[in-house]
């Protein structure tokens, strides 16, 4: 009995070290691109790194189900993403992380799908979400314009729609009344968080220049989304799991 609690101890313990770690690292993140600091290259690329490290102090079996490594696939996409965004404003560059994190979205999107394949119980939330957002970003990319979007409004117009598809399919895992309250606590505000961290930054790259500072305001949202989703899977997969043992 004892050495099963004493692995238990330090696994415990080794999530509230990695927590910590991951915390620090964000606000180190944030001094470093407000003042343009090359240090920028190593804090935002090992913050998805400690979520996984998180994810696999938590979860003794990644792979079952399979939606659930759909989202850590994510995650690995988004580490992705964020490495060639360390160089966005070079266009190849920009691109890429751009699919990394539309082919993240996707990931998402699956994991959420398989947490509630009833349909639609009150279908009046999810299609009035999925219209205001749709609303939001063409008004967004009216706003950018031919001038500062140029030829990326076609690859934006892509990427708004995964990312529609992932909050409408987080609005339908919260139809299952057994995923509500952990989806309204974490999937929710995470995946809304997302959504406001590409209007910031979007606006930042195409509108304002694309000045290091002016990332600050979207990596707070970024980090707070991340870690949000990683829990409310976490809690919402090992409870499924915990239900069918």
């Amino acid at each position: 009995m004892r050495p099963g609690l004493s692995t238990a101890s330090l696994r415990n313990q080794l999530q509230q070290v990695v927590l910590i770690l991951y915390w620090l690292l964000v606000v180190l993140d944030v001094i470093f691109l407000y003042f343009d600091l090359p240090y920028v290259a190593v804090t935002a690329t090992l913050l998805i790194p400690l979520l996984l490290l998180y994810v696999l102090l938590n979860d003794d079996n990644i792979a079952n189900p399979p939606a659930k490594l759909f989202f850590y696939g994510g995650l690995f996409l988004a580490f992705l993403g964020d490495v060639c965004q360390l160089v966005v404003q070079n266009q190849l560059f920009f691109i890429s992380s751009l699919v990394a994190f539309m082919l993240m979205n996707v990931c998402y999107s699956i994991s959420f799908h398989n947490l509630n394949r009833k349909g639609l119980q009150k279908p009046f939330p999810f299609l009035l979400t999925s219209l205001l957002l749709v609303i939001m970003g063409y008004v967004f990319l009216q706003v950018l314009g031919d001038r500062l979007a140029g030829g990326y409004r076609l690859p934006l117009i892509l990427y708004m729609i995964t990312l529609i598809v992932m909050a409408a399919l987080v609005i339908n895992a919260a139809n299952n009344k057994d995923n509500y309250v952990i989806a309204v606590r974490y999937l929710l505000p995470g995946v809304f968080l997302f959504i406001l961290q590409n209007l910031i930054f979007g606006w930042n790259l195409f509108g304002a220049g694309g000045h290091s500072h002016g990332f600050v305001y979207s990596i707070v949202p970024y980090s707070i989304a991340q870690f949000l989703l990683v829990k409310g899977i976490l809690q919402l997969y090992l409870k499924k799991k915990q239900v069918r043992q």
